[in-house]
């Protein structure tokens, strides 16, 4: 990463948001990493995170998925769903973190981040969750659920123009 030099890793990341900040940190970072940890990724939370433009998530994913730690990452779509369904509802990340982390079985902390994330992205959406096909639509305690949500589907009919045919 170091030999490629800041210029040449922003040309690769160009389609990422914010590329040139991702750019210098991934360069400093790389820096430290060799410099202080002989190249190798620390498998410590402080020391993750004292690296440029690693913050808790991101420690939370380099210790979960490289190191294989029972971690929890709280994105922006962990984020809501944690809050919209009432799972674990908390008004930062941290606090909705510490809430899965209570109610998240130890043998499911592995991937329970991943299948969260795929969640939010998919079915529990911003701006028009998916209620109908949501598997936790009967625990859900979001109040603004779709109506189809709330219809059992009706199996060979089609809604059309307000009538059924």
């Amino acid at each position: 990463m170091l030999a490629l030099g800041e210029e040449r890793v922003s040309e690769l990341i160009r389609t990422l948001g914010l590329y040139r900040t991702k750019a210098k940190n991934l360069i400093a970072l790389s820096r430290i990493l060799v410099e202080r940890y002989g190249g190798a990724v620390p498998r410590d939370r402080q020391a993750l995170e004292s690296l440029p433009g690693v913050g808790r998530k991101t420690a939370n994913v380099v210790l979960n998925v490289a190191f294989g730690e029972p971690t929890i990452a709280v994105d922006t779509h962990i984020f809501r769903l944690a809050n919209r369904t009432g799972l674990a509802p908390g008004k930062t990340p941290f606090e909705v973190e510490r809430g899965l982390e209570r109610i998240t079985p130890a043998r499911y902390k592995g991937h329970a981040h991943h299948w969260l994330i795929l969640h939010g992205r998919y079915v529990c959406t911003a701006r028009r969750p998916l209620c109908a096909a949501c598997i936790l639509a009967d625990l859900c305690r979001y109040e603004e659920k779709t109506l189809a949500a709330a219809e059992p589907p009706q199996r060979g009919l089609k809604a059309r123009s307000g009538s059924r045919r």
